[in-house]
């Protein structure tokens, strides 16, 4: 084929290749130039056989055994004879692994214990018995239940040894494999040879290709002599490439069995071409010209990225343009013009991808652009047209107050609300668009009831431009709310209309006329419910009552009368409840009922107060009253604060408290006492008669024994009991807080050995101290429990 020719043909086949992958449809002139020339190549096909040993064994069956074999495998030539002849070089008898060389190995049924286990129930000892259709577990009658019996493979446990049959012995010998190998070589280290997998396959026929021919080619049988190839191997450079086309053998291994050698001539060409101002070339091979990998594809991906690029610009510039138009006001988002701009802004993405395409395809890496086509006129023609759509949509779809007053003249007021909120929100303060948007307004909030007209006119109230009369018509609205909220009884509606009301500027005289009535209300609501004897509900009724001096009587006497009944409805046991209900009383209203009741109820109590600092009798009875009393005391004084004669009375109880506990110490006394002499919270129940001390020394545990109501008991130790010594100083302490007694210094002294528990005394109680090897561990004092 002539050179000019094959040019032609190999740009044609660029063409095609261009056109598969977003290549344009104008690639021919994108094409700067093509160079053709004739590749040779050359390739080597090595066959070879690998041959691979192990040693096999059969049992030995006597005879002799030639000497001098070898037993060293890695040195052993594997290509020195036939796999027959090593395997009889090789044989020689070695001992078996399995049994040593005794030729029995042991029973593998019974394990050598000459009791196998029964076949008959599987070692259970129990089998199913089907006897009269009736299907129950028996005992097995071929061991009788025991689940083995006496074994019959083995003689006194040992069997024979199966692979060597009871020899001992095994003959060995050298059991060698052969496998057939092809490896085959390519030269020169040629990119455009990648694009050809069929030259590395050993088929004769697989280097060829459309325009390819065979030059030389060589075989021989073995390695081929370097003096049998011709002056083609040595111009391709075989030479000094043959070592890396060979593959590595290895010596006592392999061995090679034949070799051939082929050189092959073909044409290739190169095609450069320009695309999107950047340079790329296209390498191809045969005379069919088949494209291959070696190849400079930047300038697509470069067009790809960009028109990716402008694609996701223009899809998100189209969701914008649609949103800034639709979202100003309800009146852009209802109108027929917001599909009209959705429409043209969608068309901005496959127009402003032409133009790009077109662009890129016509500039040049000098900076120069190929001329136009009527193709790259497509973008514009696509974008300039939706650009004007856009931008009449802009500017002429806008509401009017002359289409407002028609809408609302012929009753289309949805169609007007979408006009004057547009309008409102546009901050539109003329005179038509006010007195067009009041009759709108008016028009509308007759189809609607009292709640959602008045929501309906908030928006249009808050510019303070001519709503006067909307004004008015919401005060009206809410006015007739509250009276409709009133004769339904519903407070919570009527109170948060009349806080609007005042939060809005309405008339003052408006307010507390519509506040009287909602008082008044409240104050017959709390009559009603005294009268039913409701007394806490007509409290909280009356307490709602914000302005007293509005209502047509005031609400202290009523208030007073239901605070008189809650006391009344007090137990006797609820002081703080009656004390609460007398004072609130007396203060709600001048009613005289109310203070001569608080007064005798103070008077009452001060004197049953008083009777209990005189108490007598016995300790516990006496400590119980006076408890009693200071309780009732503080309760009192929480509720009348500051009062001189109930203070008094409380400190006489704490003074004959006192006076009663000065000469008593918590050992041998009422719980009463103690609970009274340690405090309230200084006492922790452990279990039914044990009470844990709380206020100790740190380290130290204190238990007290209760018995009868009494206390007898104290058993004093370490908290880690056992390993720590209890400190003298804290049991000091527990006896001075407990029995108002110390140890003597010669009880708190010993140096003998092992436990022990030595008695002593505290005073009038018994104690005994408890020793281990001269360490003091714990202190008993008086009857403790085990």
């Amino acid at each position: 084929m002539h050179a000019e020719a094959m040019k032609q043909e190999a740009m044609a086949a660029a063409v095609r290749w261009a056109r598969w992958r977003m290549g344009p449809t104008g690639f021919r002139e994108l094409i700067t130039h093509a160079d053709v020339e004739m590749l040779r190549y050359g390739r080597l096909i090595t066959r070879y056989a690998v041959r691979t040993g192990s040693w096999a064994e059969e049992p030995f069956r006597g005879g002799t055994v030639p000497p001098g074999f070898p037993l060293e495998l890695e040195s052993l030539d594997l290509w020195s004879g036939t796999p027959e002849e090593l395997a009889a070089r090789t044989s020689h008898p070695v001992g078996c692994r399995r049994c040593s060389g005794d030729g029995l190995v042991t029973c593998p049924s019974c394990h050598g214990t000459l009791r196998a286990k029964c076949a008959g129930c599987g070692g259970t000892g129990k089998r199913m018995s089907r006897a009269r259709k009736n299907y129950r577990m028996v005992n097995c009658q071929q061991c009788r239940g025991n689940g083995q019996k006496k074994c019959v493979r083995c003689s006194k446990g040992q069997v024979g040894c199966s692979p060597c049959q009871g020899s001992g012995r095994m003959r060995r010998w050298l059991k060698v494999a052969t496998v057939h190998h092809a490896h085959v070589g390519i030269w020169p280290d040629d990119p455009w040879l990648s694009a050809h997998p069929g030259l590395k396959q050993g088929s004769p026929h697989a280097a060829q290709w459309q325009g390819a021919r065979t030059v030389a080619s060589w075989e021989h049988a073995g390695r081929i002599p370097p003096s049998q190839l011709g002056p083609e191997a040595e111009a391709l450079g075989f030479f000094p490439a043959r070592a890396s086309l060979e593959p590595g053998l290895e010596p006592l291994r392999t061995r090679v069995l034949s070799q051939r050698l082929e050189v092959f001539e073909a044409p290739v060409a190169t095609v450069h071409y320009a695309f999107a101002g950047k340079k790329g070339f296209l390498k191809l091979l045969g005379s069919g010209f088949r494209p291959t990998p070696v190849r400079d594809t930047r300038p697509f991906r470069h067009r790809f990225a960009c028109l990716l690029g402008v694609f996701f610009v223009s899809l998100f510039g189209a969701v914008f343009l649609t949103g800034a138009f639709t979202e100003r006001q309800l009146f852009y988002g209802r109108h027929p013009a917001a599909g009209l701009v959705a429409l043209a802004s969608l068309g901005f993405v496959p127009g402003f991808g032409l133009m790009t395409a077109s662009w890129l395809r016509r500039r040049r890496p000098d900076g120069s652009m190929l001329a136009k086509r009527w193709q790259d006129r497509l973008g514009f023609g696509l974008a300039g047209p939706c650009a004007l759509a856009v931008l009449a949509c802009f500017l002429f779809v806008r509401p009017s107050v002359q289409e407002l007053s028609r809408l609302t003249a012929a009753g289309q007021l949805e169609q007007a609300e979408l006009h004057a909120s547009a309008l409102q929100g546009e901050g539109n303060t003329s005179a038509a668009f006010i007195d067009a948007r009041n009759a709108f307004v008016r028009a509308r909030i007759l189809e609607m009831d009292n709640r959602d007209a008045v929501r309906f006119i908030e928006p249009y109230v808050r510019t303070k431009e001519g709503t006067e009369p909307l004004e008015a018509e919401r005060r009206r609205l809410r006015e007739a709310w509250v009276a409709k909220a009133l004769s339904q009884n519903e407070e919570a509606e009527a109170e948060k209309e009349l806080t609007a009301l005042t939060d809005e500027g309405a008339p003052a005289a408006l307010v507390d006329g519509l506040r009287a009535r909602l008082e008044d209300q409240r104050i017959e609501q709390g009559k009603a419910l005294l009268a039913k004897g409701e007394e806490e509900e007509a409290i909280r009724t009356l307490l709602r009552i914000r302005t007293p001096g509005l209502a047509s009587e005031p609400p202290g006497l009523l208030l007073s009368q239901a605070y008189l009944l809650r006391a009344q409805a007090c137990s006797v046991q609820e002081l703080h409840c009656r004390a609460q209900a007398l004072k609130l009383a007396a203060e709600a209203g001048p009613m005289e009922a109310a203070r001569n009741a608080l007064a005798a109820f103070r008077s009452e109590e001060i004197n049953r107060l008083a009777k209990a600092v005189r108490a007598s009798g016995g300790v516990s009875h006496t400590l119980r009253a006076l408890q009693e009393g200071e309780r009732d005391a503080g309760i009192l004084l929480s509720v009348f604060e500051g009062d001189a004669e109930l203070t008094g009375v409380r400190e006489g109880l704490l003074r004959r408290r006192e006076e009663l506990l000065r000469k008593h110490w918590p050992l041998g006394e009422p719980v009463e006492v103690v609970q009274a002499l340690l405090g309230p919270s200084g006492l922790e129940e452990r279990r039914p008669g044990v009470f844990a001390v709380r206020q100790v020394p740190p380290g130290t545990l204190v238990h007290l024994f209760v018995s009868q109501g009494l206390t007898r008991g104290v058993h004093v130790t370490a908290r880690e009991h056992g390993r720590e010594a209890l400190a003298t100083e804290a049991l000091q302490q527990v006896a001075q807080l407990l029995a108002g007694k110390t140890f003597a210094a010669k009880d708190l002294a010993r140096a003998g050995k092992g436990v022990a528990h030595v008695p002593a005394r505290l005073g009038g109680h018994v104690a005994l101290l408890g020793w281990q090897d001269g360490m003091l561990v714990e202190a008993l004092l008086g009857k403790v429990e085990p």
